[in-house]
């Protein structure tokens, strides 16, 4: 097994772009990130990779991508398993009942397990990702030691990607469709993000956008900065 860390500095010193599905994203011309290195979350992935849905593509400097859930998941794997190479999927400490059917383990891609890298979850609260600010701050901690590390979000695989970034040695890291309500790109719309809004409860969108702070919070003093980007309007401090 592969392991995100393999990657450790990789794009030392660099700028990274974490991008998600919010409809913001839709304002970007098709060749804005093609010099850029950029993060994916969850299905996000289809608007940057051939997946022959005739949908035009954003062009990159080079993409990764990084899934918690099965779906995504098992489709690159037996439909464009090349990619496989750039993805991180999120490794349960064990094999639970609970949300069994959406999470990805091990075992099920051992046929590609010499390509995926995997992120180890830290599981933490009854939902698996409701992390607490010290939880965040132990991350944070081992990311900048260099030292192996389980990772964790609040309520968004989007804290996964930051932590994924860091990892990789961003000194800079953007936030591109990074909403916080859900994917409902039109523009940039494939077979699996498409034009149905997402309603997020408010309780989902708070948590979302405190686990967002925290993190920007804990890496700026450590010479991490993590931003907003609007296209049309430029940087947004979070």
């Amino acid at each position: 097994m592969k392991f995100l860390e393999d990657l450790r500095d990789i794009h030392a010193g660099e700028e990274i772009w974490v991008i998600g599905a919010g409809p913001s994203l839709d304002a970007y011309p098709l060749d804005f990130f093609k010099d850029k290195i950029c993060i994916g979350v969850n299905k996000v992935f289809s608007v940057f990779i051939e997946i022959g849905d005739g949908h035009k593509k954003f062009e990159s400097k080079k993409f990764y991508s990084v899934h918690e859930h099965r779906e995504s998941a098992d489709w690159i794997a037996a439909h464009i398993p090349h990619f496989l190479e750039n993805c991180f999927f999120l490794l349960p400490k064990q094999r639970t009942q609970t949300g069994r059917s959406r999470m990805v383990w091990w075992e099920d891609y051992r046929a590609h397990n010499d390509k995926i890298r995997y992120m180890k979850w830290g599981f933490r609260g009854k939902k698996r990702v409701t992390a607490s600010d010290y939880h965040f701050k132990q991350v944070v901690k081992n990311i900048v030691r260099k030292r192996p590390s389980e990772y964790v979000c609040r309520g968004t695989t989007l804290h996964w990607a930051i932590q994924a970034a860091a990892v990789l040695g961003a000194k800079k890291i953007y936030l591109a469709g990074a909403d916080g309500r859900g994917g409902r790109m039109i523009k940039h719309g494939s077979r699996y993000i498409g034009t149905r809004r997402q309603v997020r409860p408010h309780g989902f969108i708070r948590m979302w956008h405190s686990g967002t702070k925290c993190l920007a919070d804990l890496f700026g003093p450590q010479g991490v900065e993590i931003v907003r980007y609007y296209y049309g309007k430029g940087v947004e401090a979070i």
